[in-house]
């Protein structure tokens, strides 16, 4: 049988307006003849303060009740950074120039990344469906992509929009050869900065990840939007201008494109 993984990584900031979107777009689109499982690695805190996006505020404990069924740990970020070398990271640059907070935030994220990823490995599973919980979806995921497993072991489903001279990393589908690159990126932090010589950047690194080890990316049309603790929507831009015409992927997104096109022929 079809084994699809479901990894939620990171801080659900607002689960009453997320987890709908997440259950009628994401979790409703899995084919029902497949077997599928929840996996959770979030951030168990009390509050939310972030001087870039203007967070500040209390995370109630019903933000994690829609995930208490699944199979997870909750984790305190106590020692977190220390375990990924922050300092080392900080010495190589200050990527948003905010004293290493955002860069902070992001190594964060890629060790709940990376937590979740390790879980899902026992199950082995076809494909993996990378969710942040704190994103609401406005469309459905495409559910041909969970047909093929074979022809599919190293396709990336990456969002078409903000890739800011890398990829997406808001959400992804990858097949079962591939899906390791993606969660466990932070472990290339260091090889990322010395084959580029750039700064820690999201996007950056997960591009540099999935092309080292061989991915087929393809595009997803599917479109969502952060939610801050306060219930106001982040800012975000759907048209594809940001990041995808720039010169890194001049060559790269028609591929994607071509790609994309050929994969949804195949059905």
């Amino acid at each position: 049988m079809l084994k699809v993984a479901v990894a939620f990584f990171g801080i659900p900031r607002n689960s009453a307006i997320c987890f709908p979107s997440i259950q009628q777009q994401v979790l409703a689109q899995i084919p029902q003849e497949v077997k599928v499982q929840c996996f959770y690695h979030l951030y168990q805190v009390d509050s939310v303060k972030n001087p870039r996006s203007g967070e500040d505020g209390e995370l109630t404990a019903a933000n994690y009740k829609p995930f208490a069924a699944m199979t997870g740990v909750l984790e305190r970020d106590v020692g977190v950074l220390e375990r990924w070398d922050f300092e080392r990271i900080k010495a190589l640059g200050d990527t948003w120039g905010d004293g290493h907070a955002s860069v902070r935030n992001l190594l964060l994220q890629l060790h709940s990344l990376h937590a979740v990823t390790a879980m899902v490995e026992a199950f082995d599973p076809d494909f993996v469906i990378f969710v942040r919980p704190d994103i609401e979806y406005h469309n459905p995921l495409p559910s041909y992509v969970f047909t093929h497993p074979n022809a599919r072991c190293l396709n990336a489903y990456i969002p078409d929009w903000q890739w800011w001279g890398g990829l997406n990393d808001r959400f992804a589908i990858c097949g079962r050869d591939i899906y390791q690159a993606y969660g466990r990126r932070i472990e290339q932090i260091f090889e990322f900065y010395a084959a580029t010589g750039r700064k820690l950047h999201s996007e950056r690194l997960l591009k540099f990840a999935l092309l080292q080890a061989g991915a087929k990316v393809c595009l997803l049309g599917t479109t969502a939007s952060r939610v801050r603790i306060n219930g106001d929507y982040a800012e975000e831009d759907f048209t594809g201008k940001h990041g995808m015409g720039k010169r890194e992927n001049r060559y790269f997104l028609p591929l994607a494109r071509w790609r994309t096109w050929l994969d949804n022929w195949r059905r």
